[in-house]
Formats: C-alpha cells, structure tokens, sequence
C-alpha cells in the first residue's frame, strides 16, 4: 500500500473545492490503495489561521476536524518529539513552523508530500506529488 502525506492546502481544497486540485491527486485521495495520513500540524496550522483570520471559512472544519478526516478515510499523523527535533535542525532557510514540520515528517516517515508549494521543491529528502 501506498502512503501520502497532505499538506494544509490540500485536505482544505480535498475538503472545500476538489476541482483545485490536479486529477492525478484526486483519484489517489479515492483509491483505496493509497493510504492518506495527514499530520496534526495542519490542524493546528487549520485553527491559527482561522482564529487570526486568515481562513474564515474553516470554522465547520475546525468543528469537526475529526469527521473530515474520516470522511477522506485519511489517518491523523501525530506529532513527535523526533518530528520536533528533526523540524527544528533542518537545514532549511524556510521559517514557517508548519512546513517545517511537514517536511520533517516526509522525511523521517518516507511519505511523499502532496502539495502545491514550491518552497518543498529540491528539499533533500522530500519528494512532493502534485
């Protein structure tokens, strides 16, 4: 079985608007092959920025996050303190915490990252789908 990791963006699209998405992506999000995992820092990073504002919409996914998650048959990847440690000694210049994280557990969990962002293009050890 096939495992990917989803960024932010994408289980919002996944969830919102899945015509953002490529329809490469979107029929790995239904194949049943593929095991989706989605990491506990996007629920985090999905509750900032929508108490700051920046994402009002995503009150209803904020709600019931848990939900969402299972209606995409996706699994929740918690956050450890070796994903801790490896997203704060990456050699990255990228500053957002959240990506940080992402890539540290692409890296350590050997999952490809679904994502748009350029910013995970030519990071050694994560290979992004999109």
């Amino acid at each position: 079985m096939r495992r990917l990791l989803i960024d932010t963006h994408v289980l919002l699209w996944a969830l919102t608007d899945p015509g953002r998405l490529p329809s490469t992506l979107r029929e790995s999000l239904i194949d049943r092959r593929v095991e989706l995992f989605v990491s506990a820092a996007t629920a985090w990073e999905i509750a900032t920025k929508h108490r700051l504002g920046r994402l009002p919409a995503a009150e209803p996914i904020v709600l019931a996050y848990e939900e969402h998650l299972m209606h995409l048959d996706a699994h929740e990847l918690p956050v450890s303190s070796r994903h801790a440690l490896a997203a704060g000694v990456l050699a990255w210049d990228h500053r957002d915490p959240f990506d940080r994280m992402l890539a540290a557990q692409s890296i350590l969990e050997s999952m490809p990252l679904a994502t748009a962002d350029t910013a995970f293009r030519g990071l050694a050890g994560v290979r992004t789908i999109w």
